[in-house]
């Protein structure tokens, strides 16, 4: 979309602007143009190869917004050609050469740029042009439901910046010496399988806690990890303090030497299938 188009260059589209203002409970343009451009699955596409190309938007448009009562049957209806607005109330006054005229900025005619829609916002139809194709838009739904709120940028920021901590301070190669043979949590990401974060547990816990998760299963370093349920892993989390993701992270339990945790790192990687 480009700019505003002036009462002069809508009257060489075919279009007479009427007076007054539309109402302010309308949806906004730039809601309009959004859903234009927005990859919105097209009602129609213009080919932009072969001749008279703004005459057969021009139509292939008309024949819409009559089909879906986007223009009354006054030949009444608002046009805007960006995402600022106004809406304009316009009336068809002549043939129409909007596509002519209406096009993204440095654009040839035919390349049309406006969203158009009825006088009580019920219903858009909209124009853009796309590599191949102008295309032509019509809503009713979308229109009518407010967007989305913009994401909280710096919510989302301070979220990973927390995840980012959480990682540096549970990675295996924080751990520091003395190393003691022991249980060991591991939590290993999802997507890219490695380890992520590694929580030792202390001796006086792993004697109370272990035997409802493992039941008569005795320490080994030789035995392979243990899977736990997500509500394992929360609740063994809840109860030794520790911040447990199980959306991110598949949890198990492990008996490690010393000498392996001395050998941790990120670079470990768990079996795809045990994850699944």
């Amino acid at each position: 979309m480009s700019e505003p188009a002036s009462t002069e260059l809508l009257g060489r589209c075919g279009l007479e602007v009427l007076d007054g203002l539309p109402s302010d409970s309308l949806p906004t343009p730039r809601r309009a143009v959004g859903i234009t451009i927005g990859g919105t699955e097209p009602a129609a596409k213009v080919p932009l190869a072969g001749p008279t190309l703004s005459a057969r938007v021009d139509s292939a448009w008309f024949q819409l917004a009559r089909e879906h009562q986007v223009v009354d049957a006054e030949g009444r209806f608002l046009i805007t050609t960006t995402m600022e607005g106004p809406w304009v109330p316009v009336r068809i006054h002549g043939a129409l050469h909007m596509a002519e005229h209406l096009v993204g900025r440095n654009a040839p005619p035919g390349h049309a740029e406006f969203v158009t829609m009825a006088l009580d916002g019920s219903v858009m139809c909209g124009v853009t042009t796309e590599e191949y194709d102008v295309w032509l838009v019509v809503d009713r739904e979308r229109i009518k439901t407010p967007p989305p709120p913009p994401p909280d940028v710096e919510a989302f920021r301070a979220a990973t910046r927390r995840k980012q901590e959480l990682e540096k301070r549970y990675a295996p190669e924080r751990l520091e010496e003395p190393l003691d043979d022991g249980w060991v949590l591991l939590a290993f990401h999802r997507h890219t399988k490695n380890l992520r974060r590694l929580h030792e547990i202390p001796d006086e816990f792993s004697r109370s806690l272990f035997h409802g998760l493992l039941g008569d299963t005795r320490p080994s370093a030789d035995e392979p990890p243990q899977r736990l349920t997500e509500s394992q892993a929360q609740e063994l989390g809840e109860r030794l303090g520790i911040p447990v993701d199980t959306s991110s992270f598949g949890y198990f339990l492990e008996f490690q030497n010393a000498e392996a945790k001395n050998r941790q790192s990120q670079a470990r990687a768990i079996a795809p299938h045990l994850l699944s």
